[in-house]
């Protein structure tokens, strides 16, 4: 049976933002696994990313993270954060950077000050991530990236952030705001974004990234590529290995297909094998193998790495391409 490889982990629902394009917040507090459950996890995973709400609130990170470690030792961890909390990220990465000097972190960036504090209803919000950014580098984390999530409200402001990441010298990331009822906990329309404007934006982002010559830039324009064939109803370029190469682990242990689609698995707490090759695990997947309802970089990078030679060959054609990258 396939083995995951990709995995995102929700370990915490709260959070200390009040993001307009996500209703976690909005949840009541739940049950979290105690870091020793992490323990459980399946050694095959190479990519997790660690989130929440915002995962720095809770105190024990740096020892899931270590149980994460043990379970997995050559995944690479990358921590999604609102960047708020400065000093509990510096001191909790310090911890975490011992056992995985590696460790990465996407630190939420969604236009200039005024629209980002905006979307997430946090006055000054904007100026604290840029310190905590500044501060990381400080302390030598190079592995860093700002991660915007493009909307209707903030669709004007994409290539204000791609730049500000290449200012700043770090990697930059994207999403659509996608619906999702036991995650974000919110609704969404990617047609609303289906607009030239957003296309422009789009299309001189990935120019710029076909220019390089490195192939990890040729794999976020193929990406963002996708993205737009799904914001104009296109649907996925892939299909989805949602529950095979891939699974969503909320914080009270659950585990599902994917953290868009409520296709639940099992709980880890019965053990991972258990839970993965149950029958509740069969009927997800067959709902997942049906399912082309986002495009987001968590199972899109399984999916791109398996059509590497597509993804390949769509690079270097658009690369010297004189004509527009995406479809109008």
């Amino acid at each position: 049976m396939t083995r995951p490889v990709d995995a995102v982990i929700a370990v915490t629902y709260r959070c200390n933002a009040r993001c307009a394009m996500c209703g976690i917040w909005q949840s009541a507090p739940g049950e979290e696994l105690p870091p020793s459950a992490y323990d459980a996890l399946p050694p095959d995973l190479r990519d997790v990313n660690l989130t929440g709400g915002e995962p720095f609130l809770r105190d024990d990170l740096p020892d899931i993270h270590a149980a994460l470690r043990r379970a997995c030792p050559r995944a690479r961890t990358v921590v999604s954060t609102n960047g708020f909390l400065t000093d509990r990220i510096l001191d909790h990465v310090r911890r975490m950077r011992q056992v995985e000097p590696g460790l990465g972190l996407a630190l939420s960036m969604d236009g200039p000050a005024e629209v980002h504090d905006r979307l997430r209803s946090v006055p000054g919000g904007h100026a604290r991530t840029l310190r905590t950014l500044k501060a990381l580098q400080a302390e030598g984390v190079r592995n860093l990236r700002l991660a915007f999530t493009l909307t209707p409200a903030n669709a004007g402001h994409f290539g204000e952030v791609y730049d500000l990441a290449r200012a700043r010298g770090v990697e930059f990331t994207c999403a659509v705001q996608h619906a999702s009822e036991h995650y974000f906990r919110s609704e969404a329309d990617s047609a609303d974004l289906a607009t030239d404007a957003v296309r422009g934006q789009l299309e001189s982002v990935v120019r710029r990234e076909l220019r390089s010559w490195r192939p990890k830039s040729w794999a976020r324009a193929y990406f963002m590529h996708g993205l737009w064939e799904f914001v104009r109803g296109r649907g996925r370029l892939h299909p989805c290995r949602a529950g095979r190469d891939f699974l969503f682990l909320d914080p009270a242990g659950e585990l599902y297909t994917c953290n868009a689609m409520p296709f639940r698995m099992g709980n880890l707490r019965a053990g991972f094998e258990t839970a993965w090759r149950s029958g509740d695990a069969t009927g997800a997947r067959g709902q997942a193998d049906r399912c082309a309802a986002c495009w987001m970089i968590c199972t899109a990078r399984v999916a791109i790495k398996r059509a590497w030679p597509q993804a390949l060959g769509w690079a270097l054609r658009r690369k010297f391409a004189p004509a527009e990258v995406l479809r109008p």
